[in-house]
């Protein structure tokens, strides 16, 4: 099921030629690009802003919390005075869900490093994962650097003011081309120095999504085309590109050379809010063909006032209306989600409780139905389980139908999704071992295995071939690693190789194991 499963970063910027007041500053215009992009993550979010009238030329400002909580929204005065406090013309921000690292305000985004010559004091911010992390720390260890912080982003801050040191200015586009040879991974990153120079790059591969508008001198950067607050131009950028953003100018720079394209296809079923559209394409119109999709492999005769569609809100909606559609049947919202229960309510000792706090059943809707429950994906299992037998004993419901918009998640990602060991996918744990080879379908044999631990009368998961039509791109335009096993890089099918080695072993996900 959806597993709360850990969703990507997301990462904003704004350049403007001037503001008359803090809410139409870059502090202002951040706060609601944030807010936008809140289903990338809510673990914490913050903003670094630049101001050649401070003596503090760039400043930051991060906290633990979401959005609303970081800025104080509750509390009018404080809310008016950090975005004062902040205002400028040029700034950067960030959402954080943890892939890696620790969960206090020393984690959060952006990361500033200080220095008195303005082209060396520097903030960024990223969304994605460093798959040779560990070696390259090792690496800098062995050269007497000390890490304060073990994650990936302390080491990106490294690794670009290296770029920086001695004498002379090195050009941005070299910069960057020389972090880009030192790692292996997925990365979307913004960055603004002390000169008022702002950039935005996008990794090799583009497995994260990177986009911008610019409307009359106004800049605007960001994860998705849903936080460009309605502006009318939505231009990507293009796997290995970055853009230079300097007095209202937006330069294209090719960075790092691009061998092939792999976007991550979970941000169309799953991540990406579903008005986006990334690169080209329409988040909701696919899920939306997704569950056409479904439809057709459909094993019910499904013609009887008996069943009824009920989705897992919210990603799974689109997919399920046009499933229903496509049946003949109606799509009901059988499940309601609880807006206003905070994330503490929901970090329970069990799954089922999650599940339970989480989720509403609106029993006049699946008592006595056969219920066709839609969902985007089954991860672990555990959290699937637990809202099926939910489903059934408090909402009365006769049968319990599992419909999967995306293909059974098989092996980890390297690549900034909080995904398990392999041991903790059930998909993987409960397969034959000539099933754990890259590329191999899961046979009738697994998924009869899997509907019996999650306890649902049926489970039906969309084909390889659905989800691409569904997407419309071209199969190798796109990363399905955790899918069928395929790594789009050197370290992520060495980590692959590992995380087989570690197969039957317990425990949080390493980047071994």
């Amino acid at each position: 099921m959806e597993e709360f499963l850990g969703h990507n970063c997301g990462i904003a910027a704004v350049s403007l030629p001037s503001y008359d007041k803090p809410s139409e500053s870059a502090s202002g215009i951040l706060y609601k690009m944030l807010l936008r992009l809140q289903n990338r993550g809510q673990l914490s979010a913050g903003i670094t802003t630049y101001n050649p009238e401070r003596l503090q030329l760039i400043d930051t400002f991060k906290k633990v919390g979401l959005v609303n909580e970081v800025f104080s929204t509750n509390v009018r005065p404080k809310f008016e005075n950090i975005l004062k406090d902040y205002a400028g013309t040029k700034g950067i921000g960030h959402v954080r869900y943890a892939t890696c690292g620790g969960d206090d305000d020393s984690f959060a985004q952006p990361f500033e490093r200080h220095h008195n010559r303005k082209w060396k004091w520097f903030s960024f911010a990223f969304n994605g994962n460093i798959a040779n992390y560990n070696d390259l720390k090792k690496q800098m260890e062995q050269r007497e650097y000390h890490f304060v912080r073990n994650f990936d982003t302390e080491l990106l801050m490294l690794l670009l003011a290296r770029q920086l040191k001695g004498d002379k200015r090195p050009e941005f586009a070299e910069m960057f081309k020389g972090v880009s040879e030192a790692i292996d991974g997925a990365y979307s990153m913004v960055f603004l120095n002390a000169e008022g120079e702002l950039v935005a790059a996008r990794d090799p591969l583009g497995i994260k999504p990177l986009c911008y508008s610019e409307v009359d001198g106004k800049v605007l950067v960001s994860s998705e085309t849903s936080a460009l607050l309605s502006d009318p131009k939505a231009i990507d950028v293009k796997p290995g590109e970055l853009i230079i953003v300097h007095d209202g100018i937006v330069e294209r720079k090719q960075f790092a050379k691009s061998p092939r394209k792999a976007h991550c296809m979970f941000e169309w079923i799953y991540f990406a809010s579903a008005s986006s559209i990334l690169d080209e394409v329409s988040v909701y119109e696919t899920r939306w063909r997704l569950g056409k999709e479904l439809a057709k492999i459909e094993p019910l005769e499904t013609n009887s006032s008996d069943f009824v569609v009920v989705p897992v809100p919210d990603t799974a909606k689109p997919a399920a209306d046009s499933f229903a559609r496509e049946l003949g049947l109606a799509s009901m919202e059988g499940l309601l989600r609880n807006r206003f229960v905070g994330r503490t309510f929901i970090e329970g000792d069990s799954r089922s409780d999650k599940a339970n706090e989480k989720y509403t059943i609106v029993k006049p809707i699946v008592e006595g139905k056969k219920v066709l429950l839609v969902e985007d994906s089954i991860v672990r299992g555990t959290t699937g389980k637990a809202l099926i037998n939910y489903i059934r004993e408090k909402g009365g419901a006769k049968e319990v139908h599992v419909r999967v918009s995306c293909p059974a998640v098989r092996f980890p990602c390297f690549y900034g999704i909080d995904m398990s060991t392999l041991n903790e996918l059930i998909a993987a744990r409960l397969s034959m071992p000539e099933e754990r080879s890259e590329g191999i379908e899961l046979s009738e044999e697994t998924v009869e295995k899997i509907r019996k631990e999650l306890g649902a009368d049926s489970l039906v998961y969309q084909t390889f071939d659905g989800l691409v039509k569904a997407i419309g791109m071209p199969k190798e335009d796109l990363c399905l690693a955790c899918l069928n096993g395929k790594y789009p890089t050197p370290k992520g099918t060495e980590l692959s190789k590992k995380a087989k080695a570690c197969f039957g072993t317990s425990g949080k996900r390493t980047y071994e194991c």
